[in-house]
């Protein structure tokens, strides 16, 4: 119902090409599983989604959060009221937490 995002949205994707789309959805389904990745994880890491993405739910970022080692530091936080592009439908909410996982994180 948001019609000023919609446009938003729609407009970010007109700037590109249905031969983009077609490479980043290709890219997509076929991307290799990155578990290992995130169980070698060695730094402080944050892993952020929208409550109601569809996409990319909470609960596979709860499944990658878990993969993740503890000595990380890791935290998993949600956007309440957003999708998956959260960064744009809450751009405050995702401003917040970014600020509360820099202030806990040591990143020296």
């Amino acid at each position: 119902g948001d019609v000023e995002l919609v446009e938003r949205i729609l407009a970010m994707f007109s700037r590109k090409s249905a031969d983009v789309f077609a490479a980043q959805i290709a890219t997509l389904l076929d991307r290799p599983d990155a578990s290992d990745v995130l169980r070698g994880l060695r730094v402080p890491t944050l892993l952020c989604c929208g409550a109601q993405d569809s996409w990319s739910p909470p609960s596979q970022h709860a499944d990658m959060h878990r993969l993740v080692p503890p000595s990380t530091a890791a935290v998993l936080d949600t956007i309440s009221d957003a999708g998956h592009m959260a960064p744009m439908e809450r751009p405050e909410a995702m401003a917040a937490v970014l600020r509360r996982w820099l202030e806990v994180v040591d990143l020296a």
